[in-house]
Parts: C-alpha cells; structure tokens; sequence
C-alpha cells in the first residue's frame, strides 16, 4: 500500500488579526519540502495544502479520508494552536507528526516535552534535507533520530532529545549542509531544486490569484496579472549580526544565494505552471544584497515571452547607501517593496533599528522610490522601551502624512509582539512566566499587553487605540492595512480620530 506525506501550512488562528496582504501568496514552504521529497521518495504520495486557502475543516476532512503515514505542519505563533488541532487530527489517525517553520524551531524542546500530538521538531533553516532524513529513519524503523542534526525528538521514556535552539542555532547555517556546493553562500541554494508548483491543486492558485486581484488588482491599472507565486533564491539580511540585528526580528538571516541561472529557470517554470507574472521574493532583504540583484538583472534570459514583476523586502538605509539602487530594483521590474519603517519618530526608530536609520532616511527612501514608480508595503511596531504618547502621536501623524502624499501603498501597525528569541521577549521573558501555556505561544495580546506594561512609557491600550486610528486613515486613503501580530477583537470598531 503505498504511504502518503501531507504537508500543510496551518492557517492562522480564528482570533488573529488579518494582515495587509493575507493570502494573496501561496504557502512556499510546504512545495519547497514536497518538491524535494517528490524527488526522494518517488513511491510516496506528497500532497500539499496551505490551510489559508483550504480552510481548516477541509484540512481535517482530508486527514481522515486519507489517513496519511505522516503529516508535516508549518506552525507559526499566529497559527500554532490551528497547527496543534491538526497535530491532534492526524494522530488520531495515527499518522507521525512533525513540527517546522521559525516558531516552531525556537521553542522545539518544549513543543515535544508538552505536546503528546507532536512527535517530531525540524528546526532547520534548510528543512528539506532534515525531512528527508526522518523519513527514512521512519521507514527504516530503526528509530536512530539523534543523527539528524537539527532535529527535536522524544525519547523512548518521554524526554525531549536532541536539536535545543538556544545553545545549537549555529548549526543551522547552510554551509553546515553535507553538500559541496552549500560551502559557499553563492550559489549555495541551487541545492535546493526549482519549486514544482502544480503540487498545489488548480484550484489554491485560482484562490491565490482572486485574493491578490481583490487587494492590489489597482496596482496594476489595465494589466490583469494571470497568476502570482511565492518565491526564494536569496536569503538573509545585511542585519544578521546579532548587534546590529532589528530587536523585533528572532530570525536566523542565514546569507546564501542561487545562481542568476537557477533564479530565473525559478520564474520561467512557474510561469508555465502556474501562469505567474508576479512574484514576491521573500529574501528577508533582498535590497541587502545590489550584487546578487546586479547578476540576476545580467543573467536575465532574452527570450521570456511574458514581463515578471518582483514584489520584494528591503530596507530604506540600502536605498540610501546604494546610489543606483532605485534604478537597479526598477530595471529588475520591482514594482512593489516591503519596507520596516517601524516608526516616524527618531527616538523609537533608532532604539529599534540602530543609530544609523532616521525618519528623514525612511522618507527620502520612500520618494526616491516613489519617482522610480514603486510601491511601498510600510510596516510599523508601536509600544516599545522608549515610547511616550509624544513619540506615538509623532507616529501616527507622519504615517497619515505619507499616505496623503501617496508614499506607502499598503500599511500595517500593530504593538510589539516580544518572541523568545527577539530582544523583547528575551527582556520578558527573563521575569515573567506565563500563564496558560509553556511553549509558545500562548496568549498573544497578554504577551504584549504585558511587556508594554512593564517597559513602554504607554500602554497597550494606547497602541491599539494609535492602530486603529491608522488603519481608519489608511481606509479613508484607500490603501491596505492590517495588524497582523494582535488579536481582530482589537479592531473590531475603529477609533476615529
């Protein structure tokens, strides 16, 4: 009988907060890790789902009907206790269970110690070769868990083994691989096969394009794009180093890169999958790395038969850096840039980001970009150590500035969220235990209720209050807005200002 892997990107919990674009782009995860398990093990049937685009109830439906030997979840802090119901379904038809993504690498020791539905944590940056490795423990039977490096287990007396985040995230690093080319950073992701897309049914991308017509279908006037995907041949960000890392951020930014060639063979095959002419390169900075976007501009194949739009992260400072930056990112035809503006106010900006960012960078960031016909995604975090009612009506004036001046296209502010592995939640969490739960998360808007409480010079309420009365602005400039990291009761009624 032959065995089935579902792969599947927990939705987020019923009581998050939407965020600006939800949905609008796939899940690229789990076809990351079906693609290189289709290629592993041609004997078993891979099936992917992203639970945003399935619903959760098909999900479940679809675990009982057929009754996969394994179910590998992608769990967030926003999605973990949907991704737990479905730990919870699949054992019960008693299917092996594994943990991944970001939240679920930092907090895998207690995940497996206080979670009897989760058998298994991959914390790897690089999960695909760590799955690969379980799964042929699994089918060998033997049970010897404690040679896959990155990998969080149970033992046989209940104990939670191997992989802890906190003492071995060093080993996540791609060059850490057992594949030549890994060594060295570029090219090292070629390693990783280009995407197969059609592992997602028709269907998901039909929901993926409606999703992204309805949201930002106007930036594109008379072009209707045919189809949008989710795409990553370069990874990591000019922050990586611990002391100059955003305090927010908890990620690992490990730097590597794909060849030009392979990025584009990326876009060439899902377009012919998939019909995609836009693509949202999810290189937590790609604005990091103008030589990696200078080669990929070089290496661009003269006979595409379709124009591909680049939807990228990137960081105001680098434009300002890089004097050619703006025309580089226009001639790669970037239409359309996620920047962490953070604040309008220098006094937070620059405790959060470092002394070398301001709200004048962020500004003639955002017209320089402006003028090459970009748009801009901005992202701000409110409530930190030294905010004050001053610095928050700063705030909230400069961001209702530059959405009259049409300097953002989409908007999101929410209060600071402290993660275990961010400067916030490793000053939280030093002293206060939580209430309901041991491993993440628990009670989002308690973690950040509490953390404001205790160290901002405001308090959560006033955050909320300062969210809502920039997301009724943005409503009023018709732009997108959301608050993604906090609780949709909180946004319930808008404040008007």
């Amino acid at each position: 009988m032959t065995k089935t892997i579902y792969l599947v990107n927990a939705a987020n919990d019923e009581s998050i907060a939407s965020i600006a674009n939800d949905y609008s782009f796939p899940a690229l995860n789990i076809l990351a890790l079906g693609t290189w398990l289709k290629a592993a093990f041609p004997d078993i049937e891979i099936i992917c789902r992203d639970g945003g685009i399935c619903g959760t109830e098909l999900i479940q439906r679809e675990i009982n009907t057929f009754k996969p030997w394994l179910v590998g979840i992608g769990a967030l802090c926003t999605s973990y206790h949907t991704a737990l119901e479905l730990a919870r379904i699949a054992k019960s038809v008693g299917a092996y269970t594994v943990f991944g993504n970001d939240h679920a690498a930092h907090l895998s020791r207690q995940i497996v110690r206080n979670r009897p539905d989760v058998d298994f944590v991959i914390a790897a940056e690089y999960g695909e070769y760590a799955l690969e490795l379980l799964v042929r423990e699994l089918l060998d039977g033997v049970g010897d868990f404690a040679g896959i490096a990155s990998l969080t287990y149970r033992t046989p007396r209940g104990q939670a083994a191997g992989f802890d985040y906190t003492t071995q995230k060093d080993t996540l690093a791609i060059a850490n691989l057992p594949f030549q080319a890994a060594k060295q950073r570029k090219g090292a992701l070629d390693i990783f096969p280009t995407v197969d897309r059609s592992l997602y049914p028709q269907y998901m991308w039909d929901s993926y394009l409606e999703n992204y017509k309805s949201a930002f279908g106007h930036l594109h006037g008379d072009h209707v794009p045919t189809g949008i995907t989710t795409m990553n041949r370069a990874r990591g960000c000019s922050r990586a180093n611990e002391n100059i890392k955003c305090k927010h951020c908890d990620m690992l930014l490990d730097v590597s890169f794909s060849s030009g060639n392979r990025f584009w063979d990326e876009v060439r095959t899902a377009n012919a999958q998939v019909k995609s002419e836009v693509f949202y390169e999810v290189c937590d900075s790609l604005t990091s790395f103008p030589r990696f976007i200078r080669d990929v501009v070089k290496s661009k194949p003269d006979d595409l038969d379709f124009d591909p739009m680049f939807f990228i992260y990137g960081q105001a400072l680098d434009i300002i850096r890089n004097d050619d930056l703006g025309d580089l990112l226009a001639e790669l035809n970037v239409f359309k840039l996620n920047i962490g503006l953070e604040s309008g106010c220098d006094r937070t900006l620059k405790h959060m980001k470092g002394p070398k960012d301001s709200v004048e960078i962020n500004e003639t960031a955002l017209r320089i970009l402006k003028s090459r016909g970009i748009n801009v995604y901005g992202s701000f975090v409110l409530g930190t150590e030294p905010e004050t009612s001053e610095t928050l009506r700063t705030t909230v004036d400069w961001i209702k500035r530059i959405i009259d001046e049409g300097l953002i296209s989409d908007v999101e502010a929410q209060p600071i969220l402290p993660l275990h592995n961010n400067h916030y939640g490793k000053q939280l969490f030093s002293s206060y235990n939580p209430k309901t739960e041991d491993d993440w998360p628990i009670d989002i808007d308690e973690v950040s209720r509490e953390y404001i409480s205790r160290h901002s010079g405001v308090s959560y309420d006033d955050c909320i209050s300062a969210a809502n009365e920039i997301r009724q602005h943005a409503r009023q400039g018709q732009i997108n807005f959301g608050s993604g990291l906090s609780k949709k009761e909180n946004y319930s009624v808008e404040v008007v200002a």
